[in-house]
């Protein structure tokens, strides 16, 4: 993996915890504020979030793999 693709990285990674750190103070709020009658939408968001980063990751691994393999040609 050269520089480029590690900065890179981290930088998705500094952004994933960011996005898991601020889900988890809403979470925090709406449990102590009733749950999801406080914040009805809170399990699509849980489920957008994971998802969204779920697939960003494996597309990055595609691309590292794809790339990878061609600079073995």
């Amino acid at each position: 993996m050269n520089p480029k693709e590690k900065i890179l990285l981290t930088f998705l990674g500094c952004i994933f915890a960011a996005q898991i750190s601020f889900l988890g103070l809403a979470v925090n709020y709406c449990t102590k504020n009733g749950g999801l009658r406080a914040c009805p939408q809170i399990a699509k968001r849980y489920e957008i979030t994971f998802g969204t980063m779920t697939a960003t990751v494996l597309a990055l691994l595609t691309g590292v793999s794809l790339n990878n393999g061609s600079k073995r040609n």
